[in-house]
């Protein structure tokens, strides 16, 4: 096996500075540095481009590795300078924006091990440390990456190798997939039963003739205040941009809260909590992962009334343009916080119970399958990082030649 660099494995493309007046609703995609999750492109809320064919060098195919060159420090690992995603089937043809790097592998065979290569803890380790910058962001060059150095292995074991790792990501988008199925299966019952009185246009038309109730979001939630003051040891959540807690420990490195957790809110299932700084990008979730748990004092937590379950306020929230008030309804210049009281400008038909309770009986059986989907799919993930490291060590042999 030989030390190589990089740069004489891959070629390297950076991204292309589009212009936001360029910006279109329909076209060819544009993948943004913030449309990296941790493995691969997020396309819920990309840009398009029009006339695209002169971009054609930044265009991705997939399989193609983006390496992010602008990001935070490692104590936000959620968007961490040296992201390493991979282009999966469906953003194939989407072009790059600047601040972050394309590399495919010289030999078109070796790009899935490439991915693994540059996923491995070696790889990350060397480029943050390379990352110059202030306070809240990092930067990292093309020759940094071009310069990380790696013990080769021979064509066979590479393929073995990656075949392993793979095997099991594909399994994850299997799982992955069938939850989005039967999410959008929940999701057009909802609509059905739901969507025609709570589309946020038509509101109030002929409700109240069928035992719906037309109010404010406002009335039908209270504010919950309750704080830690036993300092009990419960997890310490944030809510993400992709709508959900997670544990405090998986989005920064480090601990980033304080040591005496007495003033921080607690948080209950299905209640709902968000840190009105960050509410306008997606960062408000109800809490269905844990029974119990901390947010920050700056965080607002809100329960529902007896009027409503807790069932039908979620997928409300999960609607588009709940998403789109909130930022309405987002308030200041340089940083926008959104107010518990805006939620008196969210209109909401409120349906009979009988009706919400029969909504319930059907989404309550499939969200549990899926619960466990996510942990068939957490475990499968545990599974693949753990085998990672040694693998690409030698410190776990692998059989060759079983492609």
């Amino acid at each position: 096996m030989n030390k190589i660099f990089l740069e004489e494995f891959c070629d390297f493309q950076k991204g292309f500075a589009f212009r936001s007046k360029d910006y279109a609703t329909e076209g060819t995609r544009i993948i943004k540095v913030s449309d990296l999750n941790e493995y691969n492109i997020t396309l819920d809320n990309c840009v398009y481009i029009k006339d695209s064919a002169q971009y054609e060098n930044y265009k991705l195919l997939e399989d193609d590795v983006i390496i992010t060159t602008v990001g935070s420090w490692e104590t936000s690992p959620m968007s961490v300078v040296g992201k390493v995603v991979r282009v999966q089937k469906e953003a194939a043809g989407s072009l790059l924006n600047q601040n972050a790097v394309r590399v495919r592998t010289k030999n078109p065979l070796d790009q899935k091990f490439l991915f693994y290569l540059l996923k491995n803890k070696t790889f990350k380790n060397y480029i943050v440390s390379t990352a110059r910058g202030s306070a809240s962001q990092a930067s990292i060059t093309q020759n940094s990456i071009k310069n990380f150095s790696f013990i080769l292995p021979d064509e066979k074991t590479r393929r073995s190798i990656a075949k392993i790792l793979n095997d099991i990501d594909k399994k994850r988008d299997v799982c992955i997939k069938y939850q989005s199925v039967l999410l959008d299966f929940i999701s057009e019952v909802y609509k059905e039963l739901f969507l025609q009185f709570n589309d946020f246009t038509t509101i109030g038309t002929n409700v109240t003739s069928l035992g719906w109730k037309v109010l404010s979001v406002y009335d039908i939630v209270q504010e919950v205040k309750d704080k830690n003051k036993e300092e009990k040891d419960y997890p310490v959540l944030s809510v993400v941009k992709e709508g959900e807690f997670k544990a405090s420990e998986d989005v920064f490195t480090k601990q980033v809260y304080s040591k005496s957790t007495k003033n921080y809110k607690i948080v209950r299932r299905n209640q709902v909590a968000y840190n009105p700084a960050r509410a306008n990008i997606g960062s408000i979730a109800m809490l269905n992962e844990y029974d119990i748990g901390l947010v920050s004092p700056i965080y607002t937590v809100f329960e529902m009334k007896d009027t409503i379950t807790p069932t039908f306020f979620y997928y409300y929230m999960k609607q588009p343009i709940f998403q789109e008030i909130v930022k309405h309804h987002a308030i200041g210049t340089t940083r926008q916080n959104f107010p518990f009281e805006a939620f008196k400008m969210f209109p909401i038909a409120v349906p009979p119970m009988e009706l919400q309770l029969k909504f319930e009986e059907i989404a309550k059986p499939i969200e549990q399958k899926i619960a466990k989907l996510k942990e068939e799919n957490e475990v499968l993930a545990e599974i693949r990082d753990t085998l990672l490291p040694k693998l690409m060590s030698g410190e776990l042999p692998v059989k060759v030649g079983e492609n």
